[in-house]
């Protein structure tokens, strides 16, 4: 039977753990082949993480042929009741409105679990001739929520009990009160009312809707986290072609000479070995680094679990492989650690497109000191004079042509370091310019404030005024009189 159906390849399976603990899959509504939700515009994300609930809210293209908009004006009339004036905001309102514009222009997806045991579930990418499997978290089911028909019943109930209150203006009648007192609740019955539909619910209304950041699927966000799909630490899978008794005896070793004093002394892990090793080193090519990495039985690791445990320990550059930026820049330092890690990367981000690097346009990119700038370069280049800076050792060409899949895997993690470098320049560069036009707004304003004019005059001053006037003789009347004037008087 076995010679019926012969082995046509072999393939093997790695098990990566880097998302274990928050891998969900999102099960939406079931759409026509030529639309995908790739092309959906989600407004707004929020979770429950207790209950694990998430709601998605996606925008409806009201501008459509296919859709009526006296009929989604009709629908958010109904909810959100008349609206007074699009000019008058009143922020109470507007977080009780469903529709914020007016119209029905999102509808909201809510999820449900379908599956409460997921541990046998798991998602696989196959690649390079490699299975790698992620552990499934949970899986949740999204579906359309109409939590505003609801509202619209509520605002009927409210409007008519207004009414019937406004009628009924007699006294209440005497009813009669039935007095129970509560019983001792048993372990069994606190189990059954826990696990009811009614303590469920309650408990699921209780928790709060957190906010949540939506990506899409073509952003370097979700393109850093495809990349965790893969698995870092791997083995060769050496056991499973030992002979019988190399494998027996990898099953059970031998016992020490000496158990009381022996002291066995466990191995590294081949990422640890290679993170020690290439920070000591600053750049390897993948044949001297091979030769230095060793499994827990002391043999030289194999190439394939050399070149695994390669993915989440360095960083290739132009087929050499250099430390990650984090595990260099970890202690506190004059520059911040995380500046430091996002300049490094970009030297080396350069140096994978260009063979010469300018340390003054390095330096005026990355806006750090120039003596960290040129601690940054000296650790991956070496000055060659009227070029510039190159590699420390010439570009690993066996290596890209032998593991080309390695190395483009490798320049797509490079293109989202340097768009997130862009991305923090652009932020500190906005950060700036308001700074300088809030000063500059201050500035102005210091300016062309007019000057206080004193318009009030003391007791003292006046009375100091009048007394200089009458000794100046000032605003005193004078009348001459002639000779003639004179004689005729006496």
């Amino acid at each position: 039977m076995e010679e019926d159906d012969p082995v046509v390849q072999e393939i093997p399976v790695f098990l990566s753990q880097a998302l274990a603990e928050n891998f969900y899959i999102f099960q939406y509504p079931v759409r026509p082949a030529n639309r995908d939700w790739k092309d959906v515009m989600v407004k707004n994300a929020s979770i429950k993480p207790k209950n694990k609930i998430v709601r998605l809210e996606v925008g409806l293209d009201t501008y459509s042929d296919k859709y009526c908009p006296s009929k989604g004006e009709q629908i958010a009339l109904n909810t959100d009741g008349q609206q007074e004036s699009r000019y008058i905001k009143d922020r109470d309102r507007e977080k009780s409105q469903y529709f914020k514009n007016g119209i029905m222009d999102k509808i909201v997806l809510e999820s449900s679990v379908p599956c409460f045991k997921t541990e046998h579930y798991a998602v696989a990418l196959l690649q390079d001739k490699e299975l790698h499997c992620t552990p499934v978290k949970g899986i949740v089911q999204l579906r359309p929520s109409c939590s505003f028909y609801d509202k619209q019943d509520k605002q009927k109930n409210d409007k008519n009990k207004a009414e019937n209150s406004d009628e009924e203006d007699k006294e209440p009648e005497i009813q009669q009160v039935t007095v129970k007192f509560a019983r001792q609740e048993t372990e069994i019955s606190k189990k059954a009312r826990e696990k009811s539909y009614e303590t469920i619910s309650q408990r699921i209304s209780d928790e709060p809707w957190y906010d949540g950041l939506w990506k899409s699927s073509d952003s370097d966000q979700a393109e850093l986290e495809r990349l965790k799909l893969f698995s870092a630490v791997t083995t060769d899978g050496s056991s499973l072609t030992l002979p019988h008794n190399e494998y027996v005896r990898a099953l059970v070793p031998a016992a020490p000479a000496d158990e009381a004093g022996a002291v066995v002394a466990k191995r590294p892990s081949l990422q640890e070995q290679i993170k020690e090793i290439l920070i000591s080193a600053k750049l390897m090519t993948f044949s001297e680094l091979r030769g230095r990495v060793y499994n827990e039985d002391g043999s030289l690791a194999g190439e394939a679990a050399v070149l695994n445990a390669l993915g989440g320990a360095a960083c290739c550059v132009r087929g050499l492989w250099a430390p990650r930026s984090a595990d260099l820049y970890t202690r506190p330092s004059p520059a911040p650690p995380h500046l430091m890690c996002a300049a490094r990367d970009h030297v080396l981000y350069l140096f994978t497109q260009h063979p010469y690097v300018d340390r003054r346009k390095v330096a005026a990119a990355v806006r750090l000191p120039p003596s960290d700038v040129l601690e940054i370069i000296r650790s991956v280049g070496k000055f060659t004079p009227r070029m510039g800076w190159e590699l420390l050792l010439p570009p690993d060409t066996a290596f890209e042509a032998k593991y080309n899949d390695v190395v483009q895997r490798q320049n797509t993690y490079w293109e989202a370091r340097q768009r997130q470098f862009n991305e923090m320049l652009i932020g500190e560069n906005m950060n700036k310019r308001q700074r300088k036009k809030s000063q500059r707004d201050s500035m102005c304003d210091a300016t062309n404030s007019p000057k206080p004019r004193c318009t009030s005059v003391s007791e003292d001053d006046s009375e100091r005024k009048r007394k200089n006037k009458s000794a100046s003789g000032v605003g005193k009347r004078t009348r001459n009189i002639s000779s003639s004037s004179v004689q005729d008087a006496t």
